[in-house]
């Protein structure tokens, strides 16, 4: 994964319904998926941004997906580990992740 907000917004892009893509919840609404489209074509971070809050106000309208829960994860990590992060999805970023010598 990757630091962009187009990482979590493809999960709703109807193009990507899975098996076949990581859209599984099957939500479908053409003006999303248009808007989307557009911002694969805007190279200017900002001007981007933008449009990825108003795909993210129609994903939050719609009620594509409703947080029902966060989990609390407690890892046990040895004192000779550092550099250890872990994003809001609980997934592991190693990048940065070293042994002692």
């Amino acid at each position: 994964d990757y630091p962009d907000a187009e990482n979590y917004l493809s999960l709703f892009y109807s193009r990507n319904f899975s098996p076949t893509g990581p859209n599984y919840t099957h939500f479908r609404h053409p003006e999303y998926d248009r808007l989307f489209e557009e911002t694969m074509m805007i190279l200017d971070d900002s001007t981007r941004y933008a449009k990825y809050q108003e795909l993210d106000r129609i994903i939050i309208q719609e009620a594509a997906v409703v947080p029902l829960y966060y989990d609390q994860v407690v890892r046990f990590i040895p004192e000779s580990l550092s550099g250890l992060g872990s994003n809001p999805m609980n997934l592991l970023h190693l990048k940065y992740a070293c042994w002692a010598d």
